[in-house]
């Protein structure tokens, strides 16, 4: 067969496999559009583990004023480079504050500067591949905890917004095997413990907006739960398939994204405890939900710690806030100061470059021997 019949075939079977995921996709965001205001994720028995108050699948979110209000947002940047017997990181983290009075124009503070020179790491540690991408993983989380605590620390912002998780989003088991590697991950354990007990000491809202989440722990609960659901009258169809195999391939976001409106939230539901190994300290509670701040935009999942116990609604709250700093364009509904915590964050790749052919100049090798064998293979 001809290189070109090969291509044709691959497009062919890459189509035909997106067009029956699309068709499963839009047979359930149909079914949960359908009865998104009358489902009450409340009343699911315990066993399912929805752990929810909100009495409605989805839930509409009005848009708060951004009139008096300080609201922060914190992001990072990082650039690696793995060399032949080192590793060295540029890692740069950027908080940024915006405060709004009636008739003015917004306020803005960075922290800890407009334009930081980054931090420049290296490694000597004999690290496997995989393990030195969780190194890199560890320093810049690191980085960006302690920012987000700098910020805090020199003002009082009314909500905190982190790009990525509010949890350390790292395989533990896959580097508790490592003394070097699990000694980091304690050190950002106890970071995130310190931004949360600040947080709550200063009465601002924390929470973590996943721009990209290929998270399925929502549709993995609805998938227990849909034998239940097939009674109803809106989900009749089910009885005529076999949905089980369907809806296990299903993202949240790609069940989400047709049946959310825009500034629409799903119900907040409990996520994971915040302990591992400090069963002596205070423990958290994390939240999530999903929500939609722009219309053709995917749904941001949103995670929070609960902080404090008066709080009747933190993820209406958030929710809210939220919205009212990301609906700017259509196709784009991140919050802007997490626009432009990106933009100051960024490290060109050039910097990287200049860095290495330094450090090589400095201790006699070419920054070309330096450089594995993949990357200096001359018929490549």
């Amino acid at each position: 067969m001809s290189e070109k019949k090969n291509l044709e075939q691959a497009i062919s079977n890459i189509i035909k496999v997106i067009k029956e995921y699309n068709k499963h996709r839009k047979l359930f965001q149909d079914l949960f559009r359908k009865v998104k205001y009358q489902l009450d994720p409340s009343i699911f028995p315990e066993a399912f583990q929805f752990n929810t108050k909100d009495t409605s699948f989805i839930i509409r979110v009005p848009q708060s004023s951004t009139t008096g209000l300080k609201y922060a947002g914190v992001d990072g940047g990082i650039i690696h480079r793995s060399m032949n017997f080192f590793d060295v990181a540029l890692i740069r983290a950027v908080g940024v504050l915006f405060y709004h009075n009636k008739d003015e124009k917004p306020k803005v503070k960075y922290f800890p500067e407009k334009n930081p020179f980054p931090d420049i790491l290296t490694s000597v540690e004999p690290l496997a591949q995989n393990e030195i991408d969780y190194l890199i993983a560890l320093w810049r989380i690191q980085k960006e905890i302690r920012c987000a605590i700098d910020l805090l620390e020199n003002d009082s912002p009314d909500i905190l917004i982190l790009d990525g998780s509010v949890l350390p989003v790292i395989d533990v088991k896959s580097i508790q095997g490592n003394e070097f590697l699990f000694s980091q991950y304690l050190r950002l354990k106890a970071l995130y413990r310190r931004l949360y007990t600040l947080s709550r000491k200063k009465r601002c809202l924390l929470c973590g907006v996943i721009k990209d989440s290929r998270s399925a722990i929502l549709t993995r609960k609805l998938s227990l739960i849909l034998p239940h659901l097939s009674k109803r009258p809106e989900f009749k169809e089910l009885l005529d398939i076999d949905y089980r195999p369907i809806i296990k391939q299903l993202r949240d976001t790609d069940l989400l994204f047709n049946v959310l409106d825009i500034n629409e939230r799903t119900f907040e539901s409990h996520l994971s405890k915040f302990n591992e190994y400090e069963k002596d300290l205070e423990d958290f509670d994390i939240h999530f939900f999903y929500l939609k701040t722009a219309e053709y935009d995917t749904p941001l999942r949103v995670e929070f710690p609960v902080l404090f116990s008066d709080s009747t609604n933190l993820a209406q709250t958030i929710s809210s806030l939220i919205c009212s700093i990301s609906t700017f364009h259509p196709e784009y509904g991140l919050p802007s100061v997490i626009i432009e915590a990106d933009a100051r964050a960024k490290i060109r790749e050039d910097d990287a470059d200049i860095l290495i052919d330094e450090i090589s100049s400095r201790i006699g090798y070419s920054s070309f021997s330096l450089q594995k064998r993949r990357a200096r293979n001359p018929w490549s």
